[in-house]
């Protein structure tokens, strides 16, 4: 049976999951049937923990659309085209940067809005496998190499 605080999570409202959650070596943790599922039956809804750009073509960093270089927050200069509650996470920090730019921006976004969730939903990001070693193989030693110094000591630097 799933735990209150899972049910809350991902069925406030519905029937027990339909799989429990099991822990597998060199895998992490995966789920795993518990009944028979049907045909189109919803298996599990969830929330993003965070929303953020993927790198590639400028975006808004509120809304993701696509915007010109020209078109940018007036406090922290990064692409903005219109006011919400997304933007407003990095905004203080990256106005620190102003001129200065990192090619990881959005991954810099991404790990500013990571950092800035409330603490329940922290509690079920940190049970996630980071799988960092993995990342650094597929990225190769240079490119992880440029995501340390474009990102994490390019923030750590703004004493985020």
């Amino acid at each position: 049976s799933s735990c209150e605080k899972h049910l809350k999570i991902h069925r406030p409202t519905g029937p027990c999951l339909p799989f429990t959650v099991i822990s597998k070596e060199g895998v992490g943790r995966c789920a795993v049937a518990v009944r028979d599922i049907l045909a189109g039956e919803t298996v599990i809804e969830d929330d993003a923990a965070v929303i953020a750009p993927a790198s590639g073509r400028l975006v808004c960093l509120e809304c993701f659309s696509p915007v010109s270089r020209d078109t940018k927050c007036e406090d922290c200069s990064l692409p903005l085209c219109c006011e919400g509650p997304r933007h407003k996470v990095e905004c203080r920090q990256m106005a620190r940067f102003i001129g200065e730019r990192t090619p990881s921006l959005y991954l810099s976004v991404a790990v500013l809005r990571l950092l800035a969730v409330d603490s329940g939903t922290w509690e079920l990001v940190d049970t996630l496998m980071d799988h960092l070693e993995e990342r650094k193989g597929d990225a190769g030693e240079g490119d992880w190499e440029k995501v340390d110094r474009g990102v994490i000591k390019y923030l750590m630097n703004g004493d985020v």
